[in-house]
């Protein structure tokens, strides 16, 4: 998970992300951590912020077990800035977008 580093998060929010989740999900994120980070990159160009992202990976690290495309094609399908919005003031608001 340290790879992580390199996107805003400090060893603090890692050990947080461990603390939270499960010890194959965290082993899912690592094994597949390029489109992990295409994802949080996806995420960062959007306009999600750092504190959300870490917020993403704590309380709804299903969305890294995605595909980068998959995120992309559903977020088309909506008003791109009120998911931003949302996601920034509350990652749980993820739930209510419908992936196939």
């Amino acid at each position: 998970m340290e790879f992580l580093l390199g996107f805003g998060l400090s060893n603090k929010d890692i050990e947080e992300i461990k603390e939270n989740n499960d010890e194959a999900v965290l082993k899912n994120v690592a094994l597949n951590k390029e489109n992990v980070k295409q994802i949080v990159n996806y995420f960062k160009e959007i306009g999600v912020s750092d504190a959300s992202i870490k917020d993403l990976f704590v309380l709804q690290i299903g969305m890294f077990h995605r595909t980068k495309e998959e995120i992309v094609s559903v977020f088309d399908e909506y008003e791109l800035e009120s998911i931003i919005k949302s996601l920034n003031y509350d990652v749980n608001t993820v739930d209510l977008i419908e992936f196939s």
